[in-house]
């Protein structure tokens, strides 16, 4: 795989790490939008949900037009899922996986781990779901 190549595919994982997740969005006419980001299209436009604007105005559902954005900041504190995957380890000796183009931890191939959260069902995941809570508290420093 070309570097190039490898480089798009990182920058799409990393806006499909955003979707669900608050955002801020510069546009050039010096207006920014606080929301969630809802979808992303190949040409980069996005829909954002619940957003209020720098001067206070508020939307259900903006659509933003890729050629105007300048910018999309993410809001929230990203979760180092490599330092999970880590961390899982001591739980979960050989059986985690972290796959760095995704920024997924995957544990025994039955429970996915990624910013959106906890995928996967029975008493594995119930016993990932309260390691990943305590972790995220430990960085959070709570």
């Amino acid at each position: 795989m070309s570097v190039l190549a490898e480089a798009n595919k990182r920058f799409i994982a990393e806006i499909n790490n955003l979707l669900g997740k608050e955002v801020i969005v510069g546009l050039h006419n010096g207006e920014e939008y606080r929301g969630v980001l809802h979808a992303v299209d190949s040409q980069l436009n996005i829909i954002l949900m619940n957003s209020i604007t720098k001067s206070g105005n508020k939307y259900t559902k903006s659509l933003l037009i890729s050629r105007y954005i300048v910018y999309i900041n993410s809001v929230e504190r990203e979760i180092d899922l490599r330092g999970f995957a880590k961390y899982a380890e001591k739980f979960f000796p050989g059986m985690v996986k972290y796959i760095e183009e995704s920024n997924i931890v995957l544990i025994s191939d039955k429970v996915r781990v990624s910013e959106i959260g906890i995928e996967g069902s029975g008493p594995l995941a119930e016993r990932v779901k309260q390691i990943y809570e305590e972790f995220v508290r430990r960085q959070r420093g709570e």
